[in-house]
C-alpha cells in the first residue's frame, strides 16, 4: 500500500521550522518523482490528490500503514520488498482502481 502514495517509500523530511520557505521546499523535495504523501520531521503528513475527499483518503491511508509498520517492528524487523518487487508495485498502482 505504499505504491498508493506514489513511490516505493514514504520519504521523511528533516526537522524544519514552520512557517518557513525551507519547510515548503523540504516537502517538495520530497514529494518529487510523482510522490503523492510525505512526513515532515517533526510536524506530520502532508498528502496531496486530485480532490479534498481524495487527499483525505490517501492521508488515512498513510497514517494507517505508519501504524501498521510500527506495530510489525515490535515483533522484529518486517521482510521488505526487493527493489524490482516495489518496481512492479508502483506501475501496477498506477491503474490500480480504473478497471
Amino acid at each position: 500500500m505504499v505504491a498508493a502514495a506514489g513511490g516505493a517509500s514514504i520519504r521523511c523530511t528533516p526537522y524544519v521550522a514552520i512557517n518557513t520557505r525551507a519547510l515548503g521546499e523540504a516537502a517538495l523535495a520530497a514529494m518529487e518523482g510523482g510522490r503523492r504523501a510525505c512526513l515532515l520531521g517533526n510536524h506530520g503528513l502532508v498528502a496531496c490528490a486530485d480532490t479534498p475527499a481524495a487527499a483525505v483518503t490517501l492521508a488515512e491511508e498513510v497514517e494507517w500503514l505508519a501504524g501498521t509498520y510500527l506495530r510489525a517492528l515490535a515483533l522484529g524487523e518486517p521482510a521488505h520488498l526487493t527493489d524490482r518487487e516495489i518496481g512492479e508495485v508502483v506501475a501496477r498502482f498506477e491503474v490500480y482502481g480504473r478497471a
